[in-house]
């Protein structure tokens, strides 16, 4: 799973990410040249990984994990960075910072603190650059739709005007009544308006105590809200735990941003997670709410959706309870599940297939 952050300048993108980043315990961040984004690996912690890993005794245990790819500038200047908006589209969700803390040393490029202000601005440029996308192909697609020997071509043209219609509008691609086929016509494309959205607010030292004041207004506005301190919980990040636990008390942080934000973005995307299990590894997978045990055999490896042929499935609460496969099987709650069987959170899955 990617997710892009981004947001206005000097709305601190970069002490979120440090903040976010800064106390992962495994994963690399990859720094590239100026305007270039910045690319960091976390995984995702999962006590149940460690019931599963102390039964099954495996010589790998693996997270899930995700990408948070930092795009610097990307909104805000005078000219838009196309080729960062077009990595940003490869991302499945968007996490956008909005600043809320004052500073003299710094301060806001338009004189005022006004996060809704910022919104409407970022959402704004998004729009202008979908529309961008859409006025491109509309004008690639005119002489297939003058000759009218294209159904397809066709059919793409009348949805895109209308997608066209809406943007202009100062509308999102979300907005539009879509069927799954026109949905699924448009998935390539990457709209910006059409991602789950996670707003982070970056508040001040002084507002710690108002999250949920300061996240009110916006919680209609995007899939999820959360509110934190870039700047102290970047500084947090580089305590040893010790030290990290005395000022957390001190300044009432009761979570760091990492598992907050990680949290948040699986609730944006709606995620749920599986387990694979032998005694050479045990795994932590994702899909999404509503996906298929052959979906999941397709997250493990392409060759096992090709040759599917059932899912054994353990539910997570039955494995809990029994804590080894034997029991699970003399307890009748190890199961056999077809190709449309919708994936449940925790469950464990073998896939069976052929070769």
């Amino acid at each position: 799973m990617r997710l892009a952050l981004t947001g206005l300048p000097l709305s601190g993108v970069k002490s979120i990410h440090s903040a976010i980043t800064g106390h992962a315990e495994a994963g690399g961040l990859h720094s590239g040249a100026a305007g270039q984004a910045r690319i960091s690996v976390l995984q995702v912690p999962d006590p149940r990984l460690d019931l599963l890993a102390e039964t099954f005794k495996p010589r790998k245990v693996v997270h899930a994990t995700v990408e948070l790819a930092e795009f610097p500038g990307l909104f805000g200047a005078a000219k838009l960075d196309n080729q960062n908006v077009a990595k940003t589209r490869e991302a499945e969700a968007l996490a956008l910072v909005l600043r809320c803390f004052e500073s003299e040393v710094a301060p806001h490029p338009t004189g005022s603190i006004d996060a809704g202000r910022d919104l409407d601005n970022l959402y704004s440029e998004m729009v202008l650059a979908d529309l961008a996308v859409v006025e491109g192909r509309l004008q690639r697609l005119a002489s297939s739709v003058k000759r009218r020997d294209n159904e397809d071509d066709l059919a793409e043209h009348a949805l895109l005007t209308r997608i066209r219609q809406v943007l202009e509008e100062g509308q999102g691609v979300r907005q539009t009544q879509l069927q799954a086929q026109e949905r699924k016509r448009l998935r390539g494309f990457g709209f910006l308006t059409a991602k789950p959205m996670l707003i982070i607010l970056n508040i001040g030292e002084s507002q710690l105590g108002e999250e949920e004041e300061l996240a009110a207004p916006f919680r209609g506005r995007a899939d999820q809200v959360e509110a934190l301190c870039g700047s102290l919980e970047s500084e947090l990040a580089q305590l040893d735990e010790g030290e990290r636990a005395e000022f957390m008390s001190d300044f009432g942080v009761e979570e760091l941003a990492a598992p907050l934000v990680l949290a948040a973005a699986y609730r944006t995307l709606d995620l749920r997670t599986f387990f694979t299990y032998s005694e050479d590894e045990v795994r932590a997978w994702n899909v999404r709410a509503g996906q298929t045990a052959k979906d999941a055999a397709g997250k493990v490896h392409t060759d096992l959706a090709r040759g599917f042929i059932r899912a054994e499935v353990i539910a997570w609460q039955d494995f809990e309870q029994h804590r080894e496969i034997k029991a699970v099987k003399a307890a009748g709650k190890f199961r056999l599940e077809g190709k449309e069987y919708v994936v449940q959170e925790g469950d464990l899955i073998i896939i069976r297939h052929s070769s």
